[in-house]
């Protein structure tokens, strides 16, 4: 095994917390919170295991990124995939180890490793249970040893007491306070029913008579009329005359057409294809489509070799449209959604 490929491993997922192996899937640091065992007697600190997701295969370029030569990367992917296919586990130092099942599935089993940069190096905390003594006090002759019964049950009284025992004239203040707050409220209520009812008849009913003012009594009504339409002009006939016929040889005057407004264009409808990802069992291709038209989208299916590509058809005239459709497939998916084709086009990422 490539101890650099291995060692690069480490380094990304405890750096950037997830790294692709292409054609086989993406190791992914999950974050664990804190744990207390009282089986084991330990209270562990927060920390961070990798997962494994199979459905991840596209390759993300982390790895290349991060080892010298990329002859030895492809080294270790097809050493990788040789040895899952003949049935051996393969182990990945410090991370985990990988194998597949008789079904062609490839499963992970982590390591014990902390890769939470935060908890890193933290140890287990031992854990004891606090047992209490009771002292029982032992008297040399039978009158002691009930004064020392007495005084140790005021002891354990007071002690499991919080609260100081009232006295007479205590109680009588907190009864004599507790009166005087009630008095107060119900004088307030009564205050407030008070002015309500007075706002009430200061605002008088439907019954109430409203005065008249003097200079408006015995007033007869104002004569007013709807002024008569006016006629309508008269016309002197000998003013009318006919228009005057058309000339020989003379084409009459026709008025040219107003032009008709322009159209405005109808927007163009484009269509798009988001690559959501790419799977290599039929089954999970399709759980991916059925939840996708569960969602009202347009699935959309293309084999790639052995693999088959799964995404997403989008409709849409301006730019704005295909953008929020993008931003929210990656939000529902898969961070690694993109736009792979436009009205025909590639766009594939480089």
């Amino acid at each position: 095994m490539n101890g650099e490929v291995v060692t690069a491993l480490r380094s990304i997922l405890m750096e950037e917390g997830r790294v692709c192996l292409p054609g086989i899937g993406t190791l992914l640091v999950v974050e664990q919170p804190a744990l207390v065992s009282l089986i084991e007697g330990k209270a562990k600190p927060p920390s961070a295991r990798v997962d494994f997701n199979a459905n991840l295969v596209i390759d993300d370029g982390r790895l290349e990124r991060e080892v010298t030569y990329r002859h030895d990367v492809e080294s270790f992917l097809q050493s990788t995939k040789h040895r899952l296919d003949e049935g051996s586990a393969v182990s990945l130092e410090g991370i985990g180890k990988l194998y597949k099942l008789s079904d062609g599935e490839i499963r992970f089993s982590p390591t014990s490793e902390n890769f939470s940069k935060g908890s890193y190096g933290l140890p287990a905390v031992e854990l004891k249970p606090i047992l209490r003594k009771e002292k029982r006090p032992v008297g040399k002759s039978r009158g002691g040893s009930r004064t020392g019964t007495r005084k140790s049950t005021r002891r354990s009284a007071g002690t499991s007491s919080s609260l100081p025992e009232l006295t007479p004239r205590t109680r009588r203040v907190l009864w004599y306070t507790t009166g005087l707050i009630g008095l107060v409220f119900a004088i307030f209520l009564l205050f407030r029913i008070a002015g309500v009812f007075g706002s009430l008849l200061d605002r008088g009913g439907p019954d109430v008579e409203r005065e008249i003012p003097q200079d408006r009594l015995n007033v007869a009504p104002s004569d007013v009329r709807t002024p008569a339409p006016a006629p309508p002009p008269t016309v002197d006939a000998n003013q009318i005359r006919p228009a005057e016929p058309p000339r020989l040889n003379e084409r009459p005057t026709t008025t040219a057409p107003a032009d008709p407004p322009a159209a405005t264009p109808a927007p163009v409808m484009n269509e798009a294809i988001i690559a959501i990802g790419l799977f290599g069992r039929q089954r999970n291709v399709d759980k991916q489509t059925r939840r996708l038209e569960e969602a009202g989208y347009t699935p959309y299916t293309d084999k790639e070799g052995r693999n088959t590509r799964v995404g997403v058809t989008i409709r849409y005239r301006e730019m704005e449209e295909l953008n929020r459709a993008l931003a929210d497939i990656r939000r529902r998916y898969t961070e690694d959604a993109f736009v792979m084709r436009v009205n025909g086009d590639e766009r594939r990422p480089q």
